[in-house]
């Protein structure tokens, strides 16, 4: 099996980020979410906020968000139109049928891509949200995403992990090979012992 991580690894971006100015572009009045939108993602990526404040600040601008966007699904099929170009090539040569992606952005946003570039629905792993009861379900990030993973695939072997971040340490330290994906360079980090 083998596992990746989504944005900055096989899609070249952060894609909650470029949705958002997706947005913005489509309606104006998203630009009163910018500053702490910006703020709290710049936390976020140097791990300086905890999950539960991240998932206080998420339920309410993503809910927010929603309501000012009543045809939300139409816009997040327009986004991939324009941006499935930003999956990675080298994603694209290797993808298998079993491989696993792993994301802290939403089911909502990335199901849809997911069925274009044929990840089977059930190897997402991602942030889940309720949109009718306006809660998450959970987040999936830093110490969470190998809860989730193990909590679905049990103590399954990976034979290979792709990230963009050495924050992903307990899957890089699981898979039998690990890589670290910086644009379009790939560096191998950990090489089967076997």
């Amino acid at each position: 099996m083998n596992v990746y991580d989504f944005d900055n690894t096989i899609y070249k971006g952060e894609s909650l980020i470029n949705f958002y100015f997706f947005c913005l572009r489509r309606d104006p009045r998203f630009i009163k979410f910018f500053f702490a939108i910006t703020y709290n993602v710049i936390k976020y990526k140097l791990c300086l906020i905890s999950n539960e404040k991240l998932m206080g600040l998420c339920e309410k601008y993503i809910f927010d968000s929603l309501e000012m966007c009543p045809v939300y699904e139409e816009w997040i099929d327009d986004f991939w139109k324009k941006n499935i170009k930003r999956i990675k090539a080298f994603y694209l040569a290797q993808k298998k049928e079993d491989d696993v992606i792993l994301s802290a952005a939403f089911g909502v946003l990335l199901r849809p891509v997911c069925r274009i570039i044929g990840i089977k629905e059930e190897n997402l792993l991602c942030s889940e949200i309720d949109i009718k009861e306006q809660k998450i379900i959970r987040l999936c990030f830093r110490e969470t995403k190998p809860i989730i993973f193990d909590e679905k695939f049990g103590n399954v072997k990976i034979d290979n992990f792709y990230t963009d971040s050495f924050n992903d340490k307990p899957f890089i330290k699981r898979a039998e090979n690990s890589f670290i994906v910086k644009g379009n360079k790939i560096k191998k980090i950990k090489k089967s012992t076997s």
